[in-house]
């Protein structure tokens, strides 16, 4: 989910763990020479998606331990779930609804599916938003409430 903490989650337990990171957003930024927000305005989603889907494609090509921080969305669309199962361990930050809306109204302007929803109207569309996802985050290896130790203990008994 967008604002569930990937990022941020994802850094430090890169660094805990030795592995090199990646931001899939930076990636596809990176390749892209658009902001993200600009991507989704001039190109689309469908377009952002297939950016999206290749440059999850190239991490996962390098074949070195790595841990990827994807967008909310990356897992439901274009068999990302099963690339990313298929390169490693896949890990869901069970985040509450009610955080994630608290941190998406702080960045509305770079997140391009919830910038122009009315921030009354922010906790209800990431409610829905959780239930068209849902299907697609249970299927990762592992579930946390963003507990690093925990993720760590699980790693380490693989």
């Amino acid at each position: 989910m967008p604002g569930s903490g990937k990022s941020t989650f994802g850094k430090i337990l890169a660094e805990k763990i030795g592995r090199q990171f990646f931001d899939l957003d930076e990636q596809i930024v990176k390749m892209s020479g658009m902001t993200i927000p600009e991507i989704f305005a001039d190109a689309g989603e469908d377009q952002f998606r297939m950016f999206e889907t290749y440059a999850l494609g190239m991490i996962t090509q390098l074949n070195e331990p790595s841990l990827i921080a994807t967008g909310g969305g990356a897992p439901c669309f274009n068999g990302n779930m099963d690339m990313m199962k298929q390169s490693g361990t896949t890990i869901f930050l069970n985040t509450p609804v009610e955080t994630i809306a608290a941190r998406v109204m702080e960045d509305k302007a770079s997140r391009p599916l919830v910038n122009a929803i009315p921030d009354e109207k922010i906790v209800e569309d990431m409610k829905v938003l959780f239930e068209k996802r849902i299907t697609f985050y249970e299927q990762a290896d592992f579930t946390t409430d963003s507990q690093i130790d925990e993720v760590i203990a699980y790693l380490d008994a693989l």
